[in-house]
């Protein structure tokens, strides 16, 4: 027990103070050339929608979290990168301090990542410490190539932000707070996490980002643990209602926002994109796009879904679930598909495609 009570401890001392090394790096060393510029840098943020691998050296003795994805299907932004022509973008906790490593791709999300920290207590990777991290990167980039040409660099690349899930899900399994805790009440909690995350945008284009795309949340009413809840109320799409009314209250408000913030930041790109809308679509006409199962989880677990799998379906395509909240692989390349461009007809990304953000020919 002892062993594992000091791992705690260091763990502990680790989140409340990470840093990154920069000791290979001198403030008064001559600024290296930059690399040309292109849409070649992909800096993730987000919950477990985002990164369902470990972000932090001692963080798996502290996952307590319920929707971790397989890091055997590739997630939504993984897609995106490879869309890009890039790699799966490495977790942002392997940075280790040099100007050639920090131009490439990040992924600083996590499966605890949280806009809110009250309804995260036990993980530190919370919306706006991931932002922190990413400006101590930009920090980086600045003292490697100096600072006109880091700006340049950061204003080409495109910033995903992917939350909101995780809060969602933590919040309705703890249902008596939304009804004893006034900011946890349904119509507070969802402009609440849209003033964060509007916030988290301002400050990334404060910190030069001109390229931000923020994900939705998806319709979870519709996930197979709310549909094996016999106390639960279906609609017509045999989903929760009551849940997906919430989700869809936040996707709205926070398109909204965005819209509103957009005539405010007008040399930003500021895109939304309904995953809500790509899934919920999927599930009401699965056979459209090659599914059978829209209820039961490819992955059968235990009663926490980061549990290692049972057992596994033996046609996985045809599933829409993974698990008990997180989508299958093909659902995320068709989320992926439709956010990158219009050519198949159906786009979920608004105003523009990410195609166009990233600065690649468009396909009309």
């Amino acid at each position: 027990m002892a062993p594992f009570l000091l791992g705690l401890f260091f763990s502990l001392l680790l989140f409340s103070g990470e840093t990154i090394a920069t000791t290979s790096l001198s403030p008064t060393a001559a600024p290296t050339a930059a690399p040309p510029l292109s849409a070649s840098r992909l800096f993730v943020l987000g919950d477990s929608t985002a990164n369902c691998r470990d972000n932090s050296r001692y963080a798996t003795l502290l996952w307590l979290n319920f929707s971790l994805p397989s890091c055997s299907n590739r997630l939504f932004s993984d897609l995106i990168a490879e869309k890009m022509g890039l790699v799966r973008p490495p977790p942002y906790y392997t940075l280790q301090g040099s100007s050639s490593v920090a131009t490439s791709m990040w992924n600083f999300g996590t499966p605890q990542g949280t806009i809110l920290s009250s309804t995260n207590s036990f993980s530190p990777s919370t919306l706006s410490r991931q932002v922190r991290q990413v400006a101590e990167v930009l920090q980086i980039l600045q003292l490697g190539y100096g600072a006109i040409s880091a700006r340049q660099m950061v204003s080409s690349a495109l910033f995903l932000l992917s939350f909101g899930t995780d809060d969602y899900l933590r919040i309705l399994r703890r249902q008596s707070e939304i009804s004893s805790n006034p900011k946890y009440q349904q119509h507070k909690l969802g402009p609440l996490l849209v003033s964060h995350m509007v916030r988290a945008v301002k400050d990334l284009y404060n910190a030069d980002a001109r390229k931000i795309a923020v994900v939705g949340v998806g319709p979870i009413g519709c996930a197979p643990s709310y549909l094996q809840d016999r106390s639960s109320k279906f609609d017509s799409q045999h989903c929760v209602g009551e849940v997906n009314d919430l989700i869809a209250g936040y996707n709205a408000k926070l398109e909204t926002r965005l819209e509103r913030l957009r005539s405010e930041l007008l040399d930003a790109e500021i895109v939304f994109c309904d995953v809500y809308k790509g899934i919920l679509d999927i599930i009401s006409n699965p056979k459209i796009y090659g599914f059978e199962n829209v209820r039961d989880p490819c992955c059968s677990v235990g009663p926490l879904s980061s549990a290692p799998c049972k057992t596994t379906c033996v046609e996985p395509h045809r599933h829409v679930w993974w698990d008990s909240y997180s989508n299958t692989e093909v659902v995320n390349s068709l989320l992926a598909d439709w956010s990158w461009s219009n050519s198949s007809g159906t786009t979920i990304c608004r105003p523009k495609p990410l195609q166009y953000l990233a600065g690649n020919e468009l396909e009309l």
